[in-house]
C-alpha cells in the first residue's frame, strides 16, 4: 500500500512538473521570450532513418518519408503522454501564435506545402523558423522532439576544376542547411540525438558536424539506424561485437552523454489503401515491437562471447530502449533547471510591470504633439540606424537581412550577364573569388555597396574590347574634302567612340540596378536596428513618448516612399554626372604626345608583328617600281634601300628620343616620307583594318580604366554620401510639408489609443501568466525538495540497522 501510493505521489510531482513546462513553453512562444525547455534535437544526413525513427518514438507516422530532402523547416513536436487519447490528438501553431486543433493529414498537407515553398524559393533552400506542433497520445513520450533539416553530403570539387551549376547549387544548399542545423545545435538546454547510418564507426559524416556545436559530445546521444540490414554484413561473431560496441567512439568521445543505441523501423506507411501496410497506429507500434524483438534475437544469436557481454549490448537495442533513456535524460535536465527558471521568471515580470506603467502613462498622456515629436524621434533614430548600417554594424542578423553575392545577383542582375566580357564564365567567377572577395558572405549595407563596386572595378577591367568588322572599317575610312588618301586617326576615332558608348551604358546602368537594390534592402535593416534601440531603452527606461508611432502602418509607409524617392533622386543626379563624364570622355580624343612621350601613337599602333604585314604592300609597291622603271635603276636602287631599311622597326626605337645624327636623321625622313606616302596614295584594305583596329582598341582601353575609376568617384560623391549627409535633413522638410497639410491619415488619434491599450493588455495578459508560472514553479520546486527529503530520510533508515547489523557481526566474530 505504501509503495503504491510513494507511485502516485511521483506520478503526481512528474505531472506537475511536465504542466509546468509545458506552460514555460506556451509563454515563450506567445510572448517570444528566452526561455528554453529541455528538448531532444535530432541531426542526421538525408536518408538516414531520421524521421522514420521520430515517428517510432512518437508512436504514429505524420511526416514526409523517403529520399531527398524533405524537411525544410525544423518541426518542434511537444509531446504529452495521455492514455486517455486512443488516436492523436493535434495542435498547430499558426504565424500569429495562435495555437489551433488540425487533424494528421491537415498538419501534414501544412509540412509538405512549406517544404514546397522553400524548394521553389530562389533565395533560400530552407527557414530557422520552426514549426510548432502540440500533441497528445496514448504511445507518446513525455518529451520535445525538434525534427531539423536532413544534412546534405555534396560532391566535393576536385582541385583545378570548377563545378557545374548543378553542383554548386547543391553545395550551397548543404552549407545552409548545415548552418541551420549547428545553430540549433548551439542551445546547451537541447539533448543531440545523433543520428547515424554507417556499418564502420571510424566514418561518422553526421557525428563530425555534431562535434562543431558539441565538441567532448557531452550533450549527445548516438544511435545508428537500420539495424535489420547491417548484422547480415558481418561474417564473424567478433565483428557483430566491435559494432555494438563501438569502441573507437568511445575512445574519440569518452565524455560522450549516451549510445550508441540501435534500432530499426518497419518501412510501412499507414493508410486504408492497397499500398499501405499498417492499417492503424496501433499496427504499425506493434510492428515496431516485433522489429526490436527480432533484432534482440539475432544479437543473441550472432554474439558468441558469453552471457556478460551479451546482457551488456542488449540494452543498447531497440526502440523503446532509447526512448527510455532520452525520457530520463530529459526528467533529470527538467528537475535540475527548475531551480534556476523562477529567478528568470521574476526577471521578466520586473521588466513587464515596467513596461506596463508606462503605457497606462503614455495612453493617459496622449496628444497629436506627443505624436508628432514621436515621428520627430524616429526619424532621428532611422538615420542614426542608417548611418550606422552603411559605415558597418552586426546589430541586423545577416542572416535575415544579408545577401551572398549570387543571392544579389539573382535579383538585381550580373555585370558579367549583362555586358560582354573578355574572360569566359569560370574565368569570371575565379576573378570574383580572388579580386572582389566575400562572394559567399551575407552583406547588408556599406560592406554590400563595396562589394558591388569592387564587381563594377573588376568587370570594367574585364570589360571585352570592341571587335571592329572590315565594313565598319571601309565605311569609317571614308574620302576627306581634299584628298582620297585614309585619315586612320580620324576613322579610329569615329569608330571608337560608338564603339565606348554601346559598351559602356550597358555596365553604368547595371550599376545603378545594383546600388538601388542595396539600398532598397537598407529601409528594412535600418528599421529593425532602430526597433532593437528603442526596445532596449523601454526595458531600461520605460516606453519614450509617441514611440507608438512606429507601429502605425501609415506613418511607416510613408517614411518609405519619401526614402525610395530619395534613393531615385540620388542615382539620377549621379548618373547625370556620370554620362556627362562619358560623354566628355567619349566626344573628343585628346593625343597628348607630351604627357605620354613621343612613343604614344607608336603604342596605339598594332605591335611589330602586325606593323610588318601593315606594310607588306610598300614593299610589293617598291618591288614592282624597281623592276618596272629599268631606266633610272640608281635613283630606285636608293629608294628602295631606304625603304627596306625602314619596313622593320627596332622595338627600343620608339622609346627613345630623336637623335641628332645626320644617318638617323636621315632614315627617320624617308621613314616619314613613306608614311604620309602610303597615307595619302594608297587605299589597302589589309593595312587599313589593321591600323584603325589597332588605334581603336587602344582608345577604347585608355577610356575603360577612366571610366572605371570616373565612376566609382561618382558614385562614392554623389549617391552614397547623400545618405549620410543630407537624407535627415530632407526627411524632416518632407515630414514638415505633411505636418502643414491634412494629418488624420497619419496622427489618427483613435487607432494609437487602440494600439496602446491592446499593449496594455498584452502585457497584464503576460504578468498575469507569469505570475501562475511562478507559483507553479514555486509548487514544484517544493515538492522536489520534500522527495529529496523523504528519500535522504528513508536510505538514512535502511543504512542505520546494516551498521549496526554489522557491528553485531563483527561482535560475534
Amino acid at each position: 500500500m505504501e509503495e503504491r501510493s510513494a507511485q502516485f505521489i511521483k506520478g503526481e510531482e512528474k505531472g506537475a512538473l511536465y504542466d509546468a513546462y509545458n506552460l514555460l513553453h506556451t509563454l515563450a512562444q506567445d510572448f517570444q521570450k528566452p526561455f528554453d525547455a529541455p528538448a531532444v534535437l535530432v541531426v542526421g544526413h538525408q536518408s538516414s532513418g531520421k524521421s522514420a525513427l521520430i515517428e517510432a518514438l512518437m508512436g504514429f507516422q505524420f511526416n514526409q518519408v523517403g529520399g531527398g530532402t524533405k524537411t525544410r523547416r525544423p518541426v518542434a513536436l511537444r509531446m504529452q503522454y495521455n492514455p486517455k487519447c486512443e488516436s492523436p490528438q493535434c495542435f498547430l501553431q499558426g504565424d500569429d501564435g495562435v495555437e489551433r486543433a488540425k487533424t494528421l493529414g491537415e498538419i501534414q498537407e501544412y509540412i509538405e506545402s512549406e517544404n514546397s515553398r522553400l524548394e521553389n524559393d530562389p533565395v533560400r533552400c530552407f527557414d530557422s523558423r520552426e514549426i510548432n506542433i502540440r500533441m497528445e497520445y496514448k504511445f507518446c513520450p513525455n518529451l520535445i522532439l525538434i525534427d531539423t533539416p536532413g544534412l546534405i553530403a555534396a560532391p566535393k570539387t576536385p582541385k583545378g576544376s570548377s563545378a557545374n551549376m548543378q553542383s554548386r547549387a547543391l553545395q550551397a544548399s548543404a552549407k545552409e542547411a548545415e548552418k541551420l542545423v549547428i545553430s540549433k545545435m548551439r542551445c546547451k538546454d537541447y539533448i543531440i540525438l545523433c543520428v547515424e547510418d554507417t556499418a564502420d564507426w571510424k566514418h561518422g559524416q553526421t557525428r563530425e558536424i555534431v562535434q562543431k556545436a558539441d565538441p567532448d559530445l557531452s550533450r549527445t546521444v548516438i544511435v545508428n539506424t537500420k539495424l535489420d540490414t547491417k548484422i547480415p554484413q558481418f561474417g564473424d561473431p567478433e565483428d557483430v561485437e566491435e559494432f555494438l560496441k563501438a569502441p573507437i567512439v568511445s575512445k574519440l568521445a569518452p565524455h560522450k552523454l549516451g549510445g550508441p543505441f540501435f534500432t530499426s523501423v518497419p518501412s510501412g506507411r499507414v493508410g486504408s489503401g492497397d499500398s499501405y501496410l499498417f492499417r492503424t497506429d496501433d499496427e504499425f507500434v506493434s510492428s515496431c515491437a516485433d522489429n526490436e524483438e527480432k533484432d534482440r534475437e539475432v544479437v543473441k544469436s550472432r554474439l558468441k562471447a558469453g552471457p556478460l557481454v551479451t546482457k551488456a549490448l542488449l540494452p543498447r537495442v531497440g526502440i523503446s530502449r532509447l526512448r527510455g533513456f532520452l525520457e530520463r535524460r530529459v526528467d533529470e535536465c527538467y528537475r535540475r533547471n527548475v531551480a534556476k527558471i523562477v529567478p528568470l521568471l521574476q526577471a521578466e515580470h520586473a521588466a513587464a510591470s515596467t513596461r506596463l506603467k508606462a503605457c497606462e502613462a503614455e495612453l493617459d498622456s496622449l496628444s497629436i504633439e506627443r505624436l508628432k515629436a514621436g515621428a520627430d524621434a524616429f526619424c532621428d533614430g532611422f538615420c542614426a540606424s542608417l548611418k550606422e548600417a552603411i559605415h558597418g554594424s552586426v546589430v541586423a542578423p545577416p542572416g535575415t537581412f544579408g545577401e551572398t553575392l549570387a543571392q544579389e545577383n539573382l535579383k538585381a542582375g550580373s555585370f558579367h550577364d549583362r555586358c560582354a566580357m573578355a574572360v569566359s564564365e569560370r574565368g569570371w567567377e575565379r576573378l570574383v573569388v580572388s579580386d572582389v572577395g566575400n562572394r559567399d558572405h551575407r552583406l547588408y549595407g556599406g560592406s554590400q555597396y563595396h562589394r558591388a563596386l569592387r564587381e563594377f572595378s573588376l568587370a570594367t577591367k574585364c570589360l571585352r574590347l570592341p571587335t571592329i568588322t572590315e565594313d565598319e572599317v571601309a565605311n569609317a575610312a571614308g574620302v576627306g574634302d581634299t584628298h582620297d588618301g585614309v585619315n586612320f586617326l580620324r576613322a579610329a576615332c569615329v569608330i571608337a567612340v560608338e564603339k565606348a558608348r554601346t559598351s559602356f551604358d550597358p555596365l553604368l546602368d547595371s550599376l545603378k540596378l545594383r546600388t538601388n537594390h542595396i539600398m532598397d534592402n537598407l529601409f528594412p535593416v535600418a528599421e529593425y536596428m532602430l526597433r532593437q534601440k528603442m526596445e532596449r531603452q523601454s526595458k531600461n527606461k520605460g516606453r519614450n513618448d509617441g514611440s507608438e508611432i512606429i507601429t502605425n502602418p501609415q506613418f511607416r509607409e510613408l517614411v518609405k516612399t519619401i526614402f525610395e524617392n530619395f534613393i531615385e533622386e540620388c542615382s539620377e543626379s549621379c548618373m547625370r554626372r556620370c554620362r556627362d563624364d562619358l560623354t566628355a570622355l567619349t566626344r573628343y580624343i585628346t593625343w597628348d604626345l607630351n604627357e605620354r612621350s613621343s612613343g604614344a601613337l607608336r603604342r596605339s599602333l598594332p605591335d611589330q608583328g602586325d606593323i610588318v604585314s601593315v606594310y607588306q604592300v610598300a614593299v610589293a609597291s617598291n618591288e614592282k617600281a624597281k623592276k618596272a622603271d629599268k631606266t633610272t635603276p640608281a635613283k630606285h636602287e636608293g629608294a628602295a634601300d631606304v625603304s627596306e631599311r625602314a619596313l622593320v622597326k627596332p622595338a627600343e626605337y620608339g622609346n627613345r628620343q630623336i637623335s641628332a645624327n645626320p644617318n638617323e636623321r636621315e632614315r627617320d625622313y624617308y621613314n616619314l616620307l613613306q608614311l604620309m606616302e602610303e597615307a595619302a596614295c594608297a587605299r589597302d584594305a589589309n593595312r587599313t583594318n589593321l591600323v584603325v583596329s589597332g588605334l581603336v582598341q587602344h582608345i577604347v582601353a585608355q577610356w575603360r580604366e577612366s571610366f572605371g575609376k570616373s565612376v566609382c568617384t561618382k558614385f562614392n560623391c554623389f549617391y552614397l554620401l547623400p545618405f549620410v549627409e543630407e537624407f535627415q535633413r530632407h526627411l524632416r522638410s518632407e515630414l514638415q510639408r505633411v505636418y502643414e497639410g491634412d494629418m488624420t491619415h497619419i496622427f489618427d488619434l483613435d487607432e494609437s489609443k487602440r494600439v496602446l491599450q491592446r499593449q496594455v493588455d498584452d502585457l497584464k495578459n503576460e504578468c498575469a501568466a507569469n505570475k501562475r508560472l511562478q507559483e507553479k514553479f514555486d509548487s514544484v520546486s517544493q515538492m522536489l525538495q520534500e522527495q529529496q527529503k523523504e528519500g535522504g530520510g528513508g536510505n538514512a533508515q535502511q543504512k542505520a540497522p546494516t551498521r549496526g547489523g554489522n557491528k553485531k557481526a563483527n561482535g560475534r566474530r
